[in-house]
């Protein structure tokens, strides 16, 4: 009897312990998961008449990060199954609006203009794309109202609904959301009136004759405006019988101006015509003020969107010290939490007019690049006197950290064929922005293992382009004519650091006592300070890579070598590194060859 009831209470607690091990195992890949049931969802509801998407959409490969080649959508990161843009313009598609985006839990961007979707705007949709930063349903034929649900999205930079068929009125609560900048309903069947943005939004509302209210028609004259009316020529009545009623019933209150004296009456007149003057001069001000910073903003929200301060704040517990994971020149790096339970890095710059230019230029770059070995930057924000650039967290901290902690364990750790391929993307990555197709090429000219990033895969991530220099060449292979002595001469001064930074990963040594500082760039190496025999670092060696380590030591030398224009280029210093890894085992990575310069750009 006593082990029929052990029984009893022995196989309900096995069950939930159970369960519980399967819903954890089971968690580790869910929002990888439903990101995949996301776009299966999406590829069945909606017709593709001329395979603009649907023939990239193949979900037969099971490799983490799969999905990120298929046309039309954008990962958080290369290797990791987390949609955070899906953009289908222009392709032709037909079907009503697809509501498997739900699945897309970290879904930011939804553009699909140009197309033939049709039916009603999800009453939902704020539930659906809770995290959306930008809405772009423009050029359709969506039809019914503006859902209400919308001013719910409070992330929203973005919303452009122009050119197709809504009607009744625009939802007078979109005018909460404080971070929208664009605003299009142009060309629709709305009416009613506009809403009136307490913030600076450029909007669009032309070819809606039902609409008014300014820039439009006015609309007709409401109780609402003649009790407005009604309190401001109040306003005006009780001034002016103050101002009668000093003058008459006080006047014995006199001031001196000058060498005469005035009556209160005329004091009273000359204060109210300065504070006029005043309030004049502070809103020109400030609208050029606005103007201008509104320009630059929306030209920054291209890239990247702009996230709230105060959530930002929030999610480092208002800048805790116990959030801090890096200090620097520039500013303090903080470790955050997104309500979607996302990490991220979250520079917060210490003096914002001082640093100001160094802001843009990070923000400007890196906001136009995409690259699996650039740190990924998701946002920034400005508010006030506060700057601040939102990147994607990286578990592993950085390369620094690792080789030089002081204990030696976290170097012990690297053993060298993980050495091996953080050379291989560094080299890749500079090697990207040294010779990508598009017309822009850049130089780091700031590379050290501080600013090289780990994730959690120990894949490198270049960061700190606070020096960086943008080169534009028509040809994006260094040897054209067309690129300048002085650019190849910049791209030289990355070689030369990212030799370095070799010699760095092979003798476990601070980068800056291998040989001169390769910060410097009109002081190249004129004689190399230590002897490769003695400086491999010790753990490396008798462990099966000695002939790769030498191989790679002699690619090194070539990057440091005193004369600056018998340096290789990044391509030619990645496909040696290649050839090595080709030669002592598989290959690494293929996307760079000598023939095709075609690097990967997401």
């Amino acid at each position: 009897m006593a082990l029929y009831n052990a029984q009893i209470f022995i196989t309900p607690f096995i069950y939930i312990l159970v369960c519980w091990l399967l819903l954890g195992c089971i968690t580790l890949s869910f929002c990888h998961e439903t990101d995949i049931l996301c776009l299966k969802s999406i590829k069945e509801s909606i017709k593709d008449p001329l395979n603009s998407f649907s023939g990239s959409w193949i979900f037969d490969n099971i490799t983490e990060g799969f999905i990120c080649r298929f046309n039309g959508v954008e990962c958080w990161q290369l290797d990791e199954n987390v949609v955070l843009n899906i953009r289908l313009s222009n392709m032709s598609l037909q079907g009503e609006f697809p509501r498997g985006i739900d699945k897309c839990t970290s879904l930011t961007g939804l553009d699909l203009s140009g197309n033939e979707f049709y039916g009603s705007i999800p009453s939902d949709i704020d539930k659906m794309l809770p995290y959306g930063t930008s809405l772009d349903l423009s050029s359709n034929n969506f039809s019914g109202e503006i859902p209400s649900s919308i001013a719910n999205m409070t992330h929203l930079n973005i919303v452009l609904l122009n050119n197709n068929r809504l009607e009744g009125q625009i939802p007078p609560q979109i005018t909460s959301l404080s971070r929208l900048k664009s605003f299009s309903v142009a060309n629709n069947l709305l009416s009613g009136p506009l809403p009136n943005f307490v913030v600076d939004v450029t909007f669009s509302y032309e070819n809606n004759k039902g609409l008014c209210g300014e820039p439009l028609s006015r609309c007709r004259r409401s109780l609402m405006s003649f009790k407005s009316g009604f309190v401001i020529g109040y306003s005006v009545s009780v001034v002016s019988f103050i101002v009668v009623f000093v003058s008459y019933f006080m006047p014995w209150l006199d001031v001196k101006k000058g060498n005469r004296k005035i009556t209160i009456k005329e004091m009273i007149l000359l204060m109210m015509r300065k504070e006029k003057r005043r309030r004049k001069a502070t809103l020109e001000m400030k609208s050029a003020t606005s103007s201008e910073s509104s320009n630059e903003i929306s030209k920054w929200e291209k890239f990247v969107p702009r996230m709230s301060f105060i959530e930002l704040s929030n999610a480092t517990d208002n800048f805790s010290q116990n959030s801090i994971i890096g200090v620097g020149k520039q500013g303090t790096v903080y470790k955050a939490t997104l309500p979607n339970g996302w990490f991220i890095a979250l520079k917060r710059f210490h003096d914002p007019q001082r640093y100001d230019e160094d802001f843009k230029s990070e923000l400007q770059m890196l906001g136009q690049l995409r690259h699996n070995n650039l740190v990924p930057l998701l946002g920034f924000s400005v508010e006030s006197n506060e700057r601040l650039l939102v990147y994607k967290y990286m578990s592993n901290g950085n390369l620094y950290d690792w080789l030089h902690s002081g204990e030696g364990e976290a170097k012990s750790a690297l053993e060298w064929p993980l050495r091996f391929k953080i050379a291989i993307g560094l080299a890749r990555g500079l090697a990207w922005l040294h010779h990508n197709n598009s017309s822009v090429h850049l130089v780091n000219l700031q590379l050290n293992s501080k600013s090289v990033l780990l994730d959690h895969n120990f894949e490198p991530k270049i960061s700190n382009f606070r020096s960086a220099v943008e080169m534009q060449t028509s040809e994006p292979d260094s040897t054209s004519s067309s690129m300048l002595i002085w650019e190849l001469d910049f791209m030289k001064c990355d070689v030369h650091g990212f030799g370095i930074m070799i010699l760095e990963l092979i003798t476990g040594k601070d980068g800056i006592s291998v040989g001169t500082k390769y910060d410097d760039c009109d002081n190249q190496l004129s004689s190399n300070s230590f002897d490769a025999c003695d400086a491999i670092d010790r753990s490396l060696i008798g462990k099966g890579f000695d002939a790769e380590i030498s191989q790679s030591m002699k690619v090194a030398y070539d990057c440091v070598q005193p004369v600056l224009h018998q340096k290789p280029t990044m391509l030619e210093v990645y496909n040696k590194l290649m050839a090595v890894r080709e030669e002592h085992g598989p290959t690494y990575d293929s996307e760079i060859t000598a023939a095709n310069v075609e690097l990967e750009r997401v």
